[in-house]
């Protein structure tokens, strides 16, 4: 069975769909999320909502470990909030260990499927223009550290680069490894702002994800500087 190619006009119509749903999910999520960190401020909400989540056993760490995974593949959805709930539900290191291990599933059901079925995959997600500006990757030497310092930058486009990396010459396992490893400080950081959320810790959170936020916005001036870098010392095609 060869590749499936979808014409653009149906491409376009399924990503702007999942950009709505995403959109109206985002909105609603954003009001219950804070409706959330205000209650758990107060100590017997936090010891009932603490009860609720034990209750749900090893049910409750699947479904948190099939969220991270289906973040991963369906690229649209932003990994941060995802991680911060992970946080706020099971911890620092809890919520770290399951989001590294849905990223790590995730992450190599996306390189499979690219590797089996090609490009028409990655432009289920994204349009041809931004697929291009990583072109270099293609005749890079260097194509394990760039991947590395892309994945490890914050506010690099990380879910195309999980769809790319199947579209170069990199061996799976590599692959995983250093995108697995290099996405740790991220991780981290977001699980431990949600864990102090969770424990109603507000303010601290706050100064947490105002740390995030500003570390992402050098990580993506940063990430535009090696981008452009990278494809102007890119080497020409050959005939």
């Amino acid at each position: 069975m060869g590749p499936v190619h979808l014409p653009p006009r149906w491409r376009r119509v399924l990503r702007w769909g999942a950009l709505l749903c995403l959109g109206i999910a985002a909105a609603v999520l954003t009001i219950l999320g804070c409706q959330l960190a205000l209650r758990l401020q107060e100590p017997s909400f936090r010891q009932w909502f603490e009860g609720q989540i034990a209750d749900l056993h090893i049910w409750g760490v699947l479904a948190m470990l099939a969220i991270q995974v289906l973040q991963i593949i369906l690229a649209f959805i932003p990994g941060e909030p995802v991680e911060i709930l992970a946080g706020v539900l099971y911890g620092t290191i809890g919520g770290f260990l399951l989001c590294q291990g849905g990223v790590f599933v995730g992450q190599l059901a996306v390189f499979q499927l690219v590797r089996r079925y090609g490009a028409p995959v990655v432009e289920l997600f994204f349009e041809r223009k931004h697929i291009r500006q990583f072109a270099f990757l293609q005749n890079t030497r260097r194509l394990e550290a760039i991947v590395f310092l892309l994945f490890f930058i914050p506010g690099t486009p990380k879910d195309i680069l999980t769809y790319v990396a199947g579209l170069t010459p990199i061996r799976p396992g590599r692959f995983l490894f250093l995108a697995t490893v290099a996405r740790i400080p991220s991780i981290l950081s977001s699980t431990l702002a949600g864990a102090t959320l969770g424990e109603g810790k507000l303010w601290v959170s706050l100064v947490i994800f105002a740390a995030i936020g500003a570390v992402g916005i050098a990580g993506i001036l940063l990430n535009q500087k090696i981008l452009s870098r990278l494809q102007k010392d890119q080497p020409p095609s050959k005939p």
